[in-house]
């Protein structure tokens, strides 16, 4: 074999591997995103769950958005011959709807004359999923508009 075919070759390789890493990469993204989406809907649960709890058995206690309020349309459902079903969002779109979701819930929590129960765990959850929430909704749209979890309108980098 000649030196300018094994040397080719040997550029073939690297750019081949080259690819591949970044096909992992790229595969590994898209998983860690995906387990973050499911674990923001346990804790957005739990925060609705909580909020219920308050409705319930507390005569005093309302539920009061933050304003503004950052509306987001629900994504339609696509249903499949087998019965089954998806949503038609992007991760990104699905994030943004799981941001404000968590917002306002912890919002309307914080407002509780006395945690209980759920209460904390609901909170902590929320306050940690909803930056991840934020930073998958900024990747996929750059300079868009969101408020924090204060209510102070930001812009994605």
């Amino acid at each position: 074999m000649s030196a300018r075919l094994k040397v080719a070759l040997a550029g073939l390789s690297l750019l081949i591997a080259g690819q591949l890493n970044f096909v992992r990469a790229q595969k590994s993204n898209i998983l860690e995103t995906s387990e973050t989406l499911h674990k923001a809907e346990i804790v957005d649960g739990n925060l609705q769950t909580a909020i219920t709890a308050h409705i319930k058995e507390d005569p005093h206690f309302h539920i009061s958005k933050q304003l503004p309020e950052d509306k987001q349309n629900e994504a339609k459902m696509l249903f499949h011959k087998d019965g089954g079903f998806e949503f038609d969002w992007t991760a990104g779109q699905h994030a943004r709807y799981l941001m404000e979701d968590l917002r306002q819930g912890i919002h309307a929590l914080q407002s509780a004359d006395k945690l209980r129960g759920l209460d904390t765990i609901a909170l902590s959850g929320a306050r940690e999923y909803w930056p991840k929430l934020r930073d998958i909704s900024c990747h996929e749209s750059p300079g868009t508009r969101y408020y924090d979890l204060d209510g102070m309108e930001q812009f994605c980098p």
